[in-house]
């Protein structure tokens, strides 16, 4: 251990334990549905597999996250304050519902394509959704509010995670589209409340994202990319784009197959057409707004490395699987409307690189928590250490001593 910080006990783990690591459940959700909606071979035993196989991993992984986020804030009540104050760990809460969200969808395509499950399953998956949208309503605004009156931000130290809590609406928005499908054949009144609350909750995010996206960008030109250790963020405003346009495909097909059928005889026989038409125009705008801001955050990350080298390996990492794999399943999407083997090449060929990235970055990750040094959390300025590293152990290029905090 000489020439080096000592290796962190669990319980400092624990404390350094941030909404983060929720990132983490959001990219593997998003490789899990990628995989499932893969142009070819699709219904595939082997894409079955590999669906499944991702999707119980990711369960796994939520229930010992949640488990330990759960288990840091009743350790240590004094980080949920300073959490909340924090102006880049905060917005991170909105990762916890819409990894959630992404369980939903594939528990959905077990229930739907794979009969597990019956009508009770359903409509479980269906509560469950309530309760996530919920959960990602509070986030969004509780943390809106926070931002305003209880974090100090400037334009030059703005980040991408501003957006965090609004994609948590956004996602939710998609698998509401999603589930209200599934309702049809149960209920049609559930299904459209389903559906308008969906086509409502995505209308609220996008222009909470779209808001964001565009100060950021005022940022990146006044002040330049973010430092180092955060530039990757820069693609979370892919997010927006991707699964924004995904959620107006879903429900804009979905309301313009039930509208006419549900308010026969006062909704206009056209008005199906034209709800789709529009939501297909929104989805292909954000498509092509996407591939922009994939230019924008690629030379963002490539102009700090040119100027400061390597970026060191964290957990930021993980934001870059999420945001890729949602544009690559609008990409897919919009083959499938559009009958396209174009978008459905692209999209195939941007799941692989996605695919490859989650395999990679997931490989990194594991390795850095056996060796637990990946359990930084920027929100608490004191490490918690035995008493007997205080006084000998200093990190790296640090002169100021080590307190024990309990």
């Amino acid at each position: 251990m000489l020439g080096g910080p000592p290796r962190k006990s669990w319980r400092e783990c624990i404390r350094n334990f941030t909404w983060a690591w929720h990132t983490v459940i959001m990219g593997t959700g998003g490789t899990s549905a990628l995989v499932h909606a893969f142009p070819y071979w699709n219904g595939s035993p082997a894409i079955k597999v590999v669906t499944l196989m991702v999707f119980y991993l990711n369960l796994l992984l939520f229930v010992l996250f949640t488990g330990a986020t759960v288990a840091r804030y009743i350790m240590f009540p004094d980080t949920w304050l300073k959490m909340i104050r924090h102006p880049t760990q905060g917005p991170l809460m909105g990762a916890f519902p819409a990894g959630a969200t992404t369980l939903i969808n594939i528990a959905l395509v077990a229930h739907q394509e794979w009969n597990f499950g019956g009508t009770g399953f359903l409509y479980t998956l269906w509560g469950c959704w309530w309760l996530d949208s919920l959960v990602s309503y509070l986030i969004a605004f509780g943390m809106l509010h926070a931002m305003m009156v209880e974090q100090k931000h400037a334009l030059d130290t703005m980040t991408a995670l501003w957006l965090l809590p609004a994609i948590s609406l956004i996602v939710a928005s998609s698998t509401g589209g999603l589930l209200s499908i599934a309702l049809k054949a149960h209920s049609m009144e559930l299904a459209i409340s389903t559906a308008l609350f969906s086509l409502t909750m995505v209308i609220i995010g996008l222009s909470l994202a779209l808001m964001m996206i565009t100060v950021y960008l005022a940022r990146l030109v006044i002040s330049g990319p973010p430092e180092k250790l955060l530039v990757l963020s820069s693609f979370v405003a892919l997010g927006p784009f991707g699964q924004g346009g995904y959620s107006l495909l879903i429900n804009g097909r979905n309301l313009s197959e039930i509208l006419p059928l549900y308010v026969s005889g006062t909704f206009p026989e056209a008005g199906g057409q034209i709800i789709f038409s529009f939501c297909f125009c929104g989805a292909y705008i954000l498509w092509s707004m996407g591939i922009c801001w994939i230019i924008i955050s690629s030379n963002s990350i490539l102009s700090v490395l040119k100027k400061e080298g390597a970026i060191p390996f964290s957990i930021t990492y993980q934001g870059l699987i999420f945001p890729n794999a949602v544009f690559a399943l609008l990409s897919v999407q919009l083959g499938n409307v559009l009958n396209s083997d174009i978008f459905r090449g692209f999209g195939a060929a941007w799941t692989v690189i996605v695919f490859i990235l989650w395999l990679s970055i997931f490989a990194r990750t594991s390795l850095a928590v056996i060796d637990r040094s990946i359990f930084v959390a920027p929100d608490i300025a004191v490490p918690l250490l035995p008493l007997e590293f205080t006084d000998s152990i200093k990190p790296a290029g640090t002169s100021h001593a080590i307190s024990i905090q309990g």
